[in-house]
């Protein structure tokens, strides 16, 4: 007998008995006590590891030339050059979903209180209300070319695991504007600080400004542009350490929000009104950043160059490549 008997006068499914009873719906089973995302489908599934983000880092880019309109508004920096790869070094934050919650509830309220006109573009989710990944840079806009990137990479990675600097956490210290004349935009940054045990009035980042230095060390002799290099010469000529370390503590930032309005006094006061209401600024205050390593994106391939490894342990060369 086949496994299937059509009839061979009709290409209809019909019979002529009585048609089968409809097997009677069964109502989902309560979630799983102690998850979260259990499902009558089967249980929660594992978190995604860390590293799975770095495939989606980059976005499609969808042509070679600049186009503001495809960016907000926004124009390149570093023009692009067939035979340059667009390359950053930076500290990825990816914060938890109530600081997520708190941060953007706070841009909404300012976004209600400025005047009309001024807009702001969070850095805090995609278009789609997806939460993106926030950072703290080591470095400014690089250009490496076809021929030294691999080179690059593999000495910073030696750089950085040379230093010895195990992971570390840092906190908020609250809100400032930034303008770049460079980019023609304001930058919405929380302030960051170390939380190594110094005392509160004496901001430091001993952590952060030893991987600034080795960052620019390599950028320099790669012909690279070194971020905060000002910062860096005085750092180097001043002899008061505490003038220093509160120097360099604020350099470092995340950048939350931009706009194309400069930071006007009514600017700063507004921003000041919402964040700086007291249960609002306790909370920031209290985010912590875990940092365990430092991330390379040359091109649209991210390499995480782990904290506290020894040079020839690292396994910097285990790349992932952005679809």
């Amino acid at each position: 007998m086949a496994l299937v008997d059509y009839s061979s006068e009709s290409g209809s499914s019909t019979s002529d008995g009585p048609p089968p009873k409809k097997r009677p719906k069964r109502s989902p089973s309560p979630p799983v006590s102690g998850s979260r995302s259990a499902t009558a489908s089967g249980p929660a599934l594992p978190p995604l590891p860390p590293a799975f983000h770095d495939l989606y880092a980059s976005t499609v880019r969808t042509t070679i030339s600049d186009d503001p309109a495809l960016h907000q508004g926004r124009t390149r920096q570093n023009p692009h050059v067939v035979g340059n790869w667009p390359s950053h070094i930076y500290i990825e934050w990816n914060p938890s979903s109530t600081t997520q919650s708190l941060l953007t509830s706070l841009l909404s309220s300012l976004q209600k209180n400025l005047p009309s006109g001024v807009k702001l573009s969070s850095f805090l989710t995609s278009d789609l209300g997806a939460p993106l990944p926030l950072h703290i840079s080591l470095s400014r806009p690089l250009a490496l070319t076809t021929a030294n990137k691999d080179a690059f990479l593999s000495v910073l990675s030696s750089s950085i695991c040379n230093s010895r600097i195990a992971p570390f956490t840092i906190r908020c210290r609250g809100v400032e504007w930034h303008h770049t004349e460079e980019s023609g935009r304001s930058f919405l940054v929380l302030r960051v600080r170390s939380t190594d045990g110094t005392d509160a009035n004496t901001p430091s980042n001993p952590e952060l400004t030893r991987l600034l230095l080795r960052c620019n060390s390599v950028v320099d002799d790669y012909g690279q542009p070194q971020l905060y290099q000002w910062a860096v010469e005085e750092h180097e000529r001043d002899s008061d350490e505490a003038a220093v370390a509160d120097r360099m503590s604020r350099v470092f930032h995340v950048s939350i929000a931009w706009t194309f309005t400069k930071p006007t006094e009514e600017l700063m006061r507004l921003t000041d009104q919402v964040f700086e209401e007291p249960t609002s600024q306790t909370r920031i205050q209290q985010t912590r950043i875990h940092v365990d390593g430092v991330k390379a994106k040359i091109g649209n391939v991210v390499t995480h160059i782990p904290l506290g490894t020894k040079a020839e342990d690292n396994k910097w060369s285990k790349k992932l490549l952005g679809l």
